[in-house]
């Protein structure tokens, strides 16, 4: 039927949100011999009569006749979920607390919300909670928020259902927090606390790497001077010892120091030998003074001969001579014969 033909009439679908659940309000002739009706099946009929009375019809039923009529009203039964927000004083006039409540609502007794006249749902439930809370609430304080909202949950429970008068059934719950002004406050002090707990908490840690880096630093020295302590050992032994120290640390190289060792051994009696020759060779020594030469010389000869190179065991090296000492000989005994053509 087009619009003109009602007095009310909202284009509303199933999912669309409404505050007023009288879809359609439409006058009837007293003949009306139209029998189409352009109603939903879900929504209840008010019949208004000549009189002033109300006749309701909940779906599925329809009135067979409507002469008797002298208006319909076309209700919306379906529930609507509703989200709004209440502001409500604190026991400081300067601070309040803001409300997030969750609503529902449904039409209940149609009738009655006819009745009513009302128009905006939300918005009478809305002002109905506030009436009532608004006196609990002012005794807390804003920073005393959840002993606020614990109170006025436990006090709704005794109070009429919100829209009762109106002939509706709903259900509500209800969240009470601080003033923005408040949460921003809190927000800023938590943030101080966090960062102050962090640089703590950073000084401590940062104790804790500075003391393993010095334990690691020290562990550091210590093996540096335990090596240090192993090479200075290693250079005090010398010559065949010092090869022996590295080879039982280097097994693998033992060719190599071999062959170091025999060239080291050499070398020595080179220098043994370059030493002796230079002495005897001297002019500015006199006989007596190269006595004790002669016998060391003999001795690496003979240490030569039978392959006992430096660095052998003393108790290994045989002696050049069984002798006494020079000094305990007699005089002349030991000295070589002057020739006669250079005295």
């Amino acid at each position: 039927m087009p619009p003109a033909h009602f007095d009310w009439l909202q284009t509303a679908d199933r999912h669309t949100e409404l505050i007023d659940p009288v879809i359609s309000v439409r006058q009837l002739a007293r003949w009306d011999l139209r029998r189409k009706r352009h109603t939903h099946f879900d929504h209840c009929l008010v019949y208004a009569t000549h009189q002033g009375e109300y006749v309701l019809f909940p779906p599925p039923l329809r009135p067979r006749a409507t002469a008797r009529y002298s208006a319909v009203y076309e209700v919306d039964l379906g529930v609507h979920p509703v989200r709004t927000e209440l502001v409500l004083p604190s026991s400081n006039d300067a601070l309040e607390f803001q409300a997030e409540v969750e609503l529902r609502w449904q039409v209940d007794d149609a009738v009655r919300f006819i009745r009513s006249g009302r128009r905006d749902v939300p918005r009478m439930l809305r002002d109905e909670l506030e009436r009532r809370a608004r006196g609990l609430v002012r005794r807390h304080p804003v920073t005393d928020s959840a002993a606020a909202e614990a109170e006025l949950l436990a006090a709704a429970a005794g109070w009429p259902p919100l829209g009762a008068d109106a002939g509706l059934k709903t259900e509500w719950t209800l969240r009470l927090r601080r003033n923005q002004q408040a949460i921003d406050h809190q927000v800023h002090l938590q943030g101080i606390a966090q960062e102050a707990e962090a640089k703590i908490l950073g000084d401590v840690l940062g104790k804790d790497v500075d003391a393993a880096a010095e334990h690691r630093e020290a562990a550091l020295l210590r093996l540096q001077a335990e090596k240090v302590g192993l090479y200075e050992e290693y250079l005090e032994q010398g010559g065949a010892r010092a090869s022996a120290w590295y080879l039982s640390r280097h097994p693998e190289a033992g060719q190599e120091v071999m062959a170091n060792l025999r060239e080291d051994q050499r070398q020595l009696v080179e220098k043994q030998l370059e030493l002796v020759t230079k002495l005897f060779d001297s002019a500015a020594a006199e006989t007596h003074e190269l006595a004790e030469p002669r016998r060391h010389a003999v001795r690496a000869l003979s240490e030569v001969l039978t392959q006992r190179f430096p660095g052998a065991t003393a108790g290994t090296t045989p002696e050049a001579t069984d002798r006494p000492p020079a000094k305990d000989l007699p005089p002349g005994y030991g000295r070589t014969p002057v020739d006669p053509g250079k005295g």
